[in-house]
């Protein structure tokens, strides 16, 4: 920009020069041709012609420079269009940088969070344990001595099993913080029976809240992923979904165990409701960790987190699905257990029988 208003200063400078020697180039041969031809008419001719030729050099030159203005404006244009697309290339990466460090802060933030909730849970767990064994010592000790009391006996060992699914949950949930497995070995799983556990446990309180729990339930094999870690996700999720359709009429759960048909293919477990679903705002971020604290279904905290990291220890995922109508639908994808003594063999050579 700067060359190109120096270049029009010196071509006015020298415009100036060039029209003034266009006025008097032609003098001497005009006093040439009037000296010879002693005031003739021819004289007078030669004259009207050399005023009229006597600008020429300096129109020759205008244009000239009118072409190398044009050409210096048209490289100015150019060379300020380049200058605008850096700028918002600039601004482009400057926004994307600010984005960059905002997530890493939330990360870092988060991180740091995770470890101190890891720290907090690990000496949790530590005394919580201790209590919970002796609680469930004393239950096995009460029902030895009133083993004549069938309706206490059945009380107790009702008692017993969600203590002893209390202590399973209390050692898996160290490693899900951690998102690592464990040197822990158990058997493969049978998926409809932590399913009827569940819904046997949580039944009486939907009813109490006034929601409908439907059962669709079919035969699939067994999966390698711990029973109270497959009790644990579905019983999460139930909770969930009773909370959020609280307050609803024909508030109604499913719970559906999908039918097992391809050999190698997941085991599909889907908690649906008919309740308001879940925004579209935190869908992409459902499952991690302290994304919002608001009211009603888009208050999240660790819940669904928990659920997807006690799944991927296990090789399983869960994932959102919007439902036909209105509601929230959560499939439970779970890998079947390798062929063993105890399984039918027809799960793994072509699909279950029909």
């Amino acid at each position: 920009m700067n060359d190109m208003i120096d270049n029009s200063n010196a071509a006015n400078r020298h415009g100036g020069l060039v029209l003034w020697i266009s006025g008097t180039w032609v003098m001497p041969l005009v006093v040439v041709f009037i000296s010879q031809s002693r005031g003739s008419a021819w004289s007078a001719t030669v004259f009207c012609i050399a005023v009229l030729l006597a600008p020429l050099p300096a129109l020759l030159y205008l244009r000239r420079q009118r072409s190398r203005l044009r050409a210096c404006a048209a490289n100015a244009e150019e060379a300020a269009a380049q200058l605008k697309l850096q700028l918002d290339t600039v601004r482009y990466r400057t926004s994307r940088l600010r984005e960059e460090l905002q997530v890493a802060d939330r990360q870092a933030r988060l991180s740091h969070q995770l470890t101190l909730l890891g720290q907090f849970t690990a000496g949790f767990m530590h005394e919580f344990n201790n209590p919970l064994a002796i609680v469930a010592g004393r239950i096995e000790v009460l029902l030895e001595e009133r083993k004549d009391d069938p309706a206490l006996c059945g009380d107790l060992e009702q008692m017993l099993s969600e203590a002893r699914y209390m202590s399973n949950i209390a050692t898996t949930l160290l490693q899900a913080l951690r998102r690592e497995r464990g040197s822990e070995v158990f058997e493969a799983s049978v998926p409809h029976k932590a399913l009827e556990d569940v819904l046997a446990a949580m039944r009486p309180w939907a009813a109490s809240q006034g929601v409908r729990l439907v059962e669709e339930i079919a035969e699939v094999p067994r999966v390698d992923v711990p029973e109270h870690v497959v009790g644990e996700v579905v019983r999460g999720l139930l909770n969930n979904a009773m909370q959020a359709l609280m307050g609803h009429e024909d508030a109604t759960v499913w719970v559906r165990l999908a039918p097992y048909r391809t050999a190698g293919a997941k085991v599909v477990i889907r908690i649906e409701d008919n309740g308001p679903g879940v925004p579209e705002s935190i869908r992409e971020h459902l499952f991690e960790p302290f994304i919002s604290h608001s009211n009603g279904r888009e208050r999240l905290g660790l819940g669904l987190f928990l659920a997807a990291s006690l799944l991927d220890i296990y090789d399983g995922r869960i994932r959102y699905e919007t439902r036909e109508g209105r509601g929230a639908s959560f499939v439970i994808e779970l890998p079947p257990a390798r062929f063993t003594r105890g399984q039918p063999y027809h799960w793994f050579a072509g699909g279950a029988s029909e």
